[in-house]
């Protein structure tokens, strides 16, 4: 198997990898490889009272595969995805944050990959410097890995004792590596392992020339997509193939993630199977063969660490909730109905910004549009501001996702109606 192998990798880019690593933001990289135990890790997780996972989990591994659509699980036969959703609980309705990916402005010190990951780690949208940032990952005691074929992810880094980030990587070099520090450090906690090769198909798509036949379309005859997510699925069975040869299958909890992909390719923002993702839960303290309804990317932290029993990265506003309803025993039955929070500001965000390019399209023939969107952007004439796109490092101003919703709200209700009484054509 695969797996096994570990004497070769794979040094010389596709074309497919180029397009990986320009789309990630990391041309020419070569990645990083960090010696386990570093001082800095182990400063950073003794600081946030990190312990060992317990429960009946005794590590944790977030498998991320990248692009992979909502709907890839079931329209290509992801054969793994589903052996591994009967193994547990899988969620029928995912959402994550608007995967907006700027590297300008006030973003780039918070994160330098799409808002889903760093949020996904905090268990919150709202976020600090990632130097400053906690994760998911400050919370274990022991060893921890991440290992990802893309620099993009350099700002989730803090918390790592094992970092390696190597765009000439394959998906497979990648799998063959998670499972090699699993037999080699026993004392391995938690481990981010990704695969990043479907995301170079999926800009393949979304970039491809317009009398390309599945341009603009990942399912279409001819699409890179599809093989490229086979060949995913198989590596994640690999990896369980893996767990089961080390024993380690009853004894660790999996969650398997995405952080956006639409049908048109990548994730355009207003595209909203932009916002869905597949979800499964498998491992310790998880009922097998069971679904839920709906989840949100900042839910999944907070139910890793309720599930291994160890301390949540965030407990502010912008967080989200424990999974109860996943659970075996019978707290499933008092869960909570979901507040859909996430996918509110979503449509929110959507929406602004569909009203906000009318209204400037048309604020030259009519005036009266920039006057009022100037009184929506200044916080001396007007009570309430957007908290849009371009404030993310502004939102946990808010202090509550409930306030965001509410503010949010008000403005487009301002700019509805300012549409409606300068005499500008409708928004269609």
């Amino acid at each position: 198997m695969c797996a096994e192998r570990t004497d070769q990798v794979s040094s010389a880019p596709s074309r497919r990898r180029v397009l990986k690593l320009a789309g990630a933001g990391a041309a020419g990289s070569t990645g990083v490889l960090a010696a386990g135990g570093t001082a800095e890790a182990a400063e950073a997780r003794a600081a946030a009272r990190a312990v060992r996972p317990s429960g009946g989990v005794r590590r944790v591994v977030l498998f991320h595969m990248d692009s992979l659509h909502h709907e890839a699980p079931r329209r290509l036969g992801l054969v793994n995805v589903q052996r591994l959703a009967e193994r547990g609980t899988q969620v029928k309705e995912a959402l994550l944050i608007s995967p907006w990916h700027p590297t300008i402005s006030g973003y780039l010190p918070l994160s330098t990959t799409s808002f889903p990951n760093p949020t996904t780690f905090a268990g919150s949208l709202f976020l600090r410097p990632s130097h400053e940032q906690r994760y998911l990952q400050h919370g274990f005691g022991g060893f921890t890995a991440h290992i990802a074929n893309s620099e993009a992810y350099r700002s989730l880094n803090p918390g790592f004792d094992f970092i390696r980030l190597n765009g000439d990587d394959t998906d497979e070099d990648n799998v063959r590596l998670g499972l090699r520090l699993l037999r080699e450090h026993d004392d391995l906690t938690f481990m981010r392992l990704l695969l990043q090769d479907t995301n170079a198909a999926s800009q393949e798509v979304a970039g491809a020339p317009a009398g390309e036949p599945w341009a603009r379309d990942i399912y279409a005859k001819g699409s890179p997509y599809p093989a490229v997510v086979r060949t995913a699925d198989a590596l994640l069975g690999t990896f369980l193939d893996g767990l089961e040869r080390l024993g380690m299958v009853d004894d660790t909890l999996l969650v398997l993630l995405s952080d956006g992909q639409s049908r048109f390719g990548w994730h355009p923002v207003q595209a909203e199977d932009s916002w869905r993702t597949p979800l499964v839960f498998a491992g310790p303290g998880v009922a097998k063969g069971n679904s839920i309804p709906y989840a949100e990317n900042i839910d999944i932290a907070p139910t890793v660490a309720a599930l291994a029993q160890i301390p949540a990265p965030s407990d502010d506003g912008g967080s989200g909730r424990v999974l109860d309803e996943i659970r075996t025993d019978d707290r499933r039955s008092t869960a909570p109905s979901a507040p859909r929070r996430v996918e509110r500001i979503n449509r929110q965000i959507a929406e602004y910004l569909r009203l906000e390019g009318w209204l400037r399209a048309h604020a030259r023939d009519y005036p009266y549009l920039d006057v009022q969107l100037m009184r929506a952007s200044n916080g001396s004439l007007s009570d309430t501001q957007f908290w849009g796109l371009d404030r993310i490092d502004e939102w946990p101003q808010a202090e509550s996702i409930d306030r965001m919703i509410e503010d949010n709200d008000s403005v487009l209700d301002t700019l509805r109606h300012a549409l409606r009484d300068s005499g500008a054509p409708a928004l269609p």
